[in-house]
């Protein structure tokens, strides 16, 4: 590949990259919509897509028109339906990131079943500078949408600025929506200490269950010290935040007392949102922050924590039971052991029901109480329960099979979930080998920095079951070390572990065909603590 194809390559990727953002520091003169009443294709993406097993639960179903008509054009819906009398704004995306954030997404406004146009003149992509961020709808005349605006220097979690665009909206049989001014102005929280990041962790909150909070829940997001395993964490710092209607994600970010921070120890987020004494949602997932190489700046998903009765506020099942296992192995004081009733016959599937029961000192057996919706329970169908005890969010118990339970009458008594030892970290696969490469164009990005584009990579993988991928961009060469944890005859994954002297974590999804290198794709990457987008 010469220097000119490298250089014409790199001025088209560093196009697309930054195109998207230059709208909103132009005048509006030119508009881009026609009132034609087209609704615009969704891109073809290279991205994840929103209907895989992660991310499909963000997915809108289709319920009107206007919905059906986007779905036909290619688009994944998500969020609320805003509108005013005869008008709405969907919202609507092409692909997802990593975190099932939406990607290549834009807002579509209609007039009755009439395409009146887009919101910006380009798709945005989460947590980059120019992303649309927040619709508010008045009226007709009062329509105005938020984008955010990152600087060279801003972290991803607080961008320093928001630029307000405000629109008119024409009606009658050829409907338009007009951008005609925009103002983009400092975000004041983020002047004084926060900028400096140094005492600060900051993130989102969110989930994957189609559940909308109610208006009087409050999320609460902890700083944990969590360095003794035969101790109950230390709670450093936290920060409340009522949701006020609102739904995810939520932005946190709040400071904490250096003086309270040693090196040494480890610490984590943990975050949960509740209704009242209600507990509705939770972490089940380690987050650890700021010490060993750890970021200040993490994305949280919690998970529910069982479902409430219509308007009583009380399961219209009850399962009761216990939790135990037969190694004599003592657990840590306040271990987490969490309950989930699950179709037998898809137990990864989204939960029916599912409860978390803190131990305190106790030991197994355990109980637990589990209420359940009836209505969402079909009685032709095969359901189990599972369970797993974590100690300091790190898996220290599992359900090797399902519990069988019949759910004929409401309320199940005297069950008994069986857990065996088992860990977070997958099983390494050995006796596989693979040594494939290609040239081509891909990004590599590391958080707060710019995109670099890669021009080769190569994955090397070993019968023991080391793993190296090496990734070639203009600048130089980087290599991620790690264990094959999944291979087949077309993909592999990898437990990513070191990358030279530097720490790193998170996985590599490899696909391949024969002796050709397909696709590298990072998931949850991290490099020295900070986050890296690596897309080949």
């Amino acid at each position: 590949m010469n220097i000119r194809l490298l250089t014409l390559l790199f001025a088209l990727f560093s196009a697309t990259a930054f195109g998207q953002t230059s709208w909103l520091d132009r005048g509006f003169s030119t508009p881009w919509n026609t009132g034609n009443g087209v609704i615009p294709s969704a891109p073809r993406s290279n991205g994840e897509s929103p209907n895989s097993q992660m991310c499909r639960g963000t997915i809108r179903a289709a319920e009107s028109i206007n919905d059906r008509a986007m779905t036909r054009a290619g688009w994944f819906l998500f969020g609320p339906t805003y509108s005013y009398g005869t008008i709405s704004i969907v919202t609507a995306m092409a692909s997802v990131d990593g975190m099932c954030r939406p990607n290549e997404y834009n807002g579509f406004v209609f007039f009755g079943n009439r395409f009146a146009g887009t919101l910006a003149p380009t798709v945005s992509n989460s947590r980059t500078d120019g992303a649309l961020s927040t619709i508010q709808f008045f009226n007709p005349d009062n329509l105005t949408v938020q984008f955010v605006r990152y600087d060279d220097d801003d972290g991803l979690c607080c961008p320093s600025r928001t630029s307000y665009v405000s629109y008119e909206i024409t009606l009658g049989t050829r409907p338009l929506v007009k951008a005609v001014d925009v103002d983009t102005r400092p975000n004041c929280e983020n002047s004084g200490p926060i900028e400096t990041q140094d005492n600060v962790v900051s993130g989102t909150v969110t989930y994957r269950t189609r559940m909308a909070l109610p208006p009087t829940a409050v999320l609460t997001v902890s700083l944990l010290d969590v360095s003794r395993a035969d101790a109950a964490a230390d709670d450093i710092a936290r920060q409340q935040i009522n949701t006020a209607g609102k739904q995810v994600p939520f932005d946190f970010s709040f400071a904490y007392d250096r003086t309270r921070i040693q090196e040494r120890n480890r610490y984590a987020i943990r975050a949960e949102i509740r209704d009242g004494g209600r507990l509705l949602f939770t972490t089940d997932t380690n987050y650890p922050v700021i010490t060993q190489g750890n970021p200040r700046n993490v994305d949280l998903v919690v998970v529910p924590v069982g479902r409430p009765g219509p308007g009583t506020g009380q399961a219209s099942g009850t399962i009761r039971g216990t939790v135990t296992y037969r190694q004599r192995i003592a657990l840590p004081a306040d271990s987490e052991i969490t309950v989930k009733l699950v179709d037998a016959e898809d137990p990864e599937g989204t939960p029916v029901a599912e409860t978390t029961v803190t131990t305190g000192t106790r030991q197994v057996p355990v109980p637990f109480e589990l209420g359940y919706e009836r209505r969402d329970v079909n009685l032709q169908r095969s359901y189990v329960l599972l369970a797993e005890i974590r100690s300091n969010k790190t898996l220290r118990f599992r359900s090797d099979t399902g519990t069988p339970v019949n759910l004929r009458n409401a309320n199940v008594q005297g069950v008994e979930i069986l857990v065996s030892p088992s860990s977070d970290e997958p099983e390494v696969v050995t006796g596989q080998s693979l040594n494939v490469s290609k040239f081509g164009t891909g990004s590599f990005q590391i958080e707060g920095r710019g995109s670099e584009l890669i021009i080769r990579g190569t994955v090397t993988i070993q019968t023991d079951g080391t793993a190296t991928v090496s990734i070639t961009r203009l600048n130089g060469t980087i290599n991620f070390e790690g264990k094959l944890v999944a291979f087949d005859s077309n993909s592999a994954r990898i437990m990513v572990q070191s990358s030279g002297d530097a720490d790193a974590s998170g996985e590599i999804d490899v696909r391949y065909s024969g002796r050709n290198l397909n696709a590298v794709i990072g998931n949850n990457l991290v490099l020295d603590g900070q986050n890296v987008t690596l897309r080949f």
